[in-house]
């Protein structure tokens, strides 16, 4: 009987040995994350703006399917490929800098990779960039195909729904480098298929030496040929729009010099319906030049121009900046004068066409969404009754975030502009901040 006992107890005794060795194992594991070897990373934007309407109608919609590396039948009927960005609506007013669309439940996206369940880029440098896709560097085929607005995926589309390309390019993506691609409208011309070309924009925000205390833009206009020609008009028949602080505005001209100035006393963020934006310029950053905006699709990056983030006084140390910028665009041979610029008597820069605009860069945006409501107009800033400081509105160039201990702390970024025929679009990037204690 004392032997049986004793088999039990070393049964027993080896089952959670071999229980211990099973947990030991499973805690020293090592853990390998996936990653693509030499990636490049790529951020895709569809660019294409025109409104779907009696003019536009017999064009393909501006909703896309991008294939990387595609496959086709014999028939040469695409069937597949390597990488998919499906459901490519009309980009946002405003990239911020993570992945748009996060956690978001429509079948709509507004960039790649948006929502899109795929490996993203790391910190580099300290930027962060997960607004980019990983993928493999090396020699690919990139294909756009215009495709019906509808939650089917591309593939499950009917035949005669998958053949209207757009794009067809073949690019060579350099292991360790940033891309920004887009679709963009070429020329103005209404021949049918509409002009449509790839664009693609190698970046080096990770590359260069950024301070913590300084505001970072460049600046492109990256408008069809012949838009601002064919489009002279002044923006006096929208002033709705504009007074719901959106980024629509009226052509901006193919060269045009590029100043900005500061103001105190933005909105608060998040945005309040209508909180006012203050008019009031800070001392010693009125229409400072910067340089020239050329209408250009030419892949080369734009120099980057830089702007305090705490051109006020101020009395926070270093904690909340409450200023917003605006960068005021005008044709060659005209020049801003002393004080708030009020090019056009009647409207302001409410009232601009492609020889003068304005941008302003304020939380009265909301992010870019635009207000709603008709207390908006309350909020937007203006030197008189009739006189506006601006023609379309983006985000802040700061961004305001919980770090550390503060509910509320502002962070500057380095954001690019890009004006495309009657809109205007920013894609911000920023570096890694504390996050909250608590």
């Amino acid at each position: 009987m004392t032997h049986f006992f004793s088999m039990i107890r070393n049964r027993w005794g080896l089952i959670l040995l071999c229980y211990w060795l099973l947990l030991v194992a499973g805690s020293c594991r090592k853990t390998t994350y996936n990653v693509i070897p030499e990636a490049a990373y790529l951020r895709v934007f569809n660019s294409l703006n025109y409104d779907v309407n009696v003019t536009t109608k017999d064009q393909p919609p501006p909703f896309l399917a991008m294939i990387i590396d595609p496959e086709y039948d014999g028939a040469g009927l695409i069937t597949g490929g390597k990488i998919i960005g499906d459901h490519l609506d009309q980009r946002s007013a405003y990239a911020g800098p993570y992945p748009g669309n996060a956690g978001n439940t429509s079948f709509r996206n507004t960039e790649y990779p948006g929502s899109k369940k795929v490996l993203v880029g790391p910190i580099i440098n300290g930027i962060n960039l997960s607004g980019w896709a990983q993928i493999p560097s090396g020699k690919h085929r990139v294909v756009f195909y215009s495709r019906p607005i509808s939650e089917q995926p591309f593939f499950d589309l009917l035949e005669r729904d998958r053949k209207s390309l757009l794009v067809d390019s073949t690019i060579d993506f350099k292991p360790g480098e940033i891309y920004t691609m887009e679709v963009l409208q070429k020329t103005v011309a209404t021949q049918y298929p509409l002009p449509i070309t790839l664009y693609l924009r190698q970046e080096q925000f990770a590359k260069m030496p950024f301070s913590d205390s300084m505001l970072y833009v460049n600046c492109y206009n990256l408008s069809a040929e012949g838009y601002a020609a064919a489009h002279p008009e002044t923006s006096t028949s929208g002033l709705q729009s504009y007074y719901n602080a959106t980024n629509k505005s009226v052509a901006f001209g193919d060269t045009l010099n590029l100043f900005y100035s500061l103001y105190q006393n933005d909105c608060p963020y998040p945005y309040v319906d209508g909180a006012p934006v203050s008019p009031d310029l800070i001392p010693g950053y009125n229409n400072i030049w910067l340089g020239t905006v050329v209408r250009s699709h030419v892949a080369g990056v734009a120099p980057y121009y830089s702007m305090p983030m705490f051109g006020a006084t101020d009395t926070t140390g270093g904690i909340l900046s409450r200023q917003w910028e605006l960068l005021i665009l005008l044709k060659p041979g005209m020049f801003p004068l002393p004080g708030p610029v009020a090019v056009s008597a009647d409207g302001g820069m409410a009232g601009a066409n492609p020889a003068f605009g304005a941008i302003g860069c304020s939380n009265g945006s909301n992010d870019g969404k635009g207000t709603t409501s008709a207390r908006a107009r309350r909020s937007i800033p203006r030197i008189s009754n009739t006189t506006y400081l601006a023609s379309c509105w983006l985000p802040n160039l700061i961004r305001y975030t919980p770090s550390g201990n503060y509910d509320q702390r502002s962070f500057a970024t380095i954001s690019t502009i890009e004006i495309i025929n009657n809109q205007v679009y920013m894609m911000s990037v920023q570096r890694a901040y504390p996050p909250p204690a608590k």
